[in-house]
């Protein structure tokens, strides 16, 4: 079956306190070429979706988005990191009186600094979360191969439907190639005789002029 290399095909799914997206889209390529995008505390899973996706796609340029949402956060606990946090009061206090300005920052100001606020999830179960993703990406790739078959059906009929015109037009020729030569003979003694009247001609010249023109 033709297949083609352009594809798409993505997949959502809820599954045990997760909602697991995962999408595949590619571009025509010689060998098989794979970029994926998974949060960055799945990072393991990179290589793993890599290696599954390879082993049904052989071939083409592949994106991976790879979206996980944990929908149960309570065992995620938000804890302040004390020594950035005394740092940055340290600093707005000497900016204050250097500056001779109103020390009116509250904690609500320091929360807002970068990774004053610090969100520590429990412990995930890698091979847990894979095993979600494999069963969302088995579903993704059912869908991007589909749409390369039915794209590279499309493009199939497409070309057979030219190749039975240019056949056509082929036997067309071969049918009429008898019948144009013998024109072209006629024509060509008329015009002779339009130009130089009666007088008898070579045919032997006549019969090459013909066949050069045959063979064209």
């Amino acid at each position: 079956m033709v297949k083609s290399m352009t594809g798409f095909g993505r997949a959502v799914k809820e599954l045990d306190g997760y909602v697991i997206t995962v999408e595949l889209k590619s571009v025509n390529h010689r060998y098989f070429e794979f970029s994926s995008r998974c949060p960055r505390q799945y990072g393991f899973i990179d290589e793993k979706i890599k290696s599954f996706v390879n082993s049904r796609v052989e071939r083409g340029k592949i994106d991976c988005f790879v979206g996980i949402e944990a929908l149960n956060t309570e065992s995620a606990d938000v804890v302040v990191n004390h020594t950035l946090a005394s740092a940055y009061v340290k600093a707005l206090k000497e900016m204050a009186q250097s500056y001779d300005l109103k020390e009116d920052f509250g904690a609500s100001t320091i929360s807002r600094f970068s990774d004053v606020l610090v969100v520590k999830k429990a412990e995930e179960d890698e091979e847990k979360i894979w095993t979600l993703v494999k069963e969302v990406a088995s579903e993704a790739i059912d869908k991007f191969i589909e749409m390369r078959q039915t794209e590279g059906k499309r493009m199939h009929d497409d070309v057979y439907s030219r190749s039975s015109f240019i056949l056509d037009c082929v036997s067309y020729i071969e049918e009429r190639s008898p019948e144009t030569v013998k024109e072209y003979n006629d024509k060509l003694v008329q015009r002779v005789h339009d130009l130089i009247g009666d007088v008898s001609l070579d045919e032997n010249r006549v019969i090459q002029e013909v066949a050069i023109f045959a063979d064209k």
